[in-house]
């Protein structure tokens, strides 16, 4: 199944702010790390959609990485958008102290999958397009906001991340 196409530039309904709004709050930032990381690959698989995907909320679908050390297969369930045909994954890491250990699997083995599509990522390194991406992204999901509210007083950037399709 195609990735759901999810652009940061269209206008978003009441339903969609409410999913967000949930998401953004305490109890929803609890179920996103605790519970919806480990259920949405699973449902992901069997349906071959994720959740919030048919509920009309982000986009999510399951990032395929190699271990940066183990050079094992690793899975983990991501938010993203387009950027024209590419993909932008930011590894906020819900505003933590660190980045997530995706980030370091994609900086050592940058050929990954994303939902079931061939992807080469590219860390965003340059400032201007850094800024322009992390708006969008922003407008995307409004939390990404929050996120470098906690991270720009530690000294993190949170990193970018475009995925280009293998087949260009």
């Amino acid at each position: 199944m195609p990735l759901r196409r999810f652009d940061p530039n269209e206008k978003r309904g009441p339903w969609f702010r409410a999913m967000e709004r949930f998401g953004r709050s305490r109890t929803g930032q609890a179920y996103a790390r605790h519970i919806a990381r480990r259920v949405d690959p699973l449902f992901y698989r069997v349906v071959g959609n994720s959740y919030t995907n048919i509920l009309g909320g982000v986009a999510t679908a399951p990032l395929t990485t190699t271990g940066a050390k183990s050079g094992q297969p690793r899975v983990v369930q991501l938010t993203y958008f387009h950027d024209g045909d590419d993909v932008i994954l930011i590894a906020s890491n819900y505003g933590g102290p660190t980045n997530p250990q995706w980030y370091y699997n994609l900086k050592a083995h940058p050929e990954c999958e994303l939902g079931d599509e061939k992807f080469l990522a590219t860390e965003i390194a340059d400032s201007d397009e850094y800024v322009r991406v992390y708006a969008l992204a922003v407008k995307a999901y409004a939390g990404w906001g929050d996120y470098r509210a906690k991270t720009d007083p530690i000294g993190r950037r949170i990193p970018a991340f475009r995925l280009t399709p293998r087949n260009r």
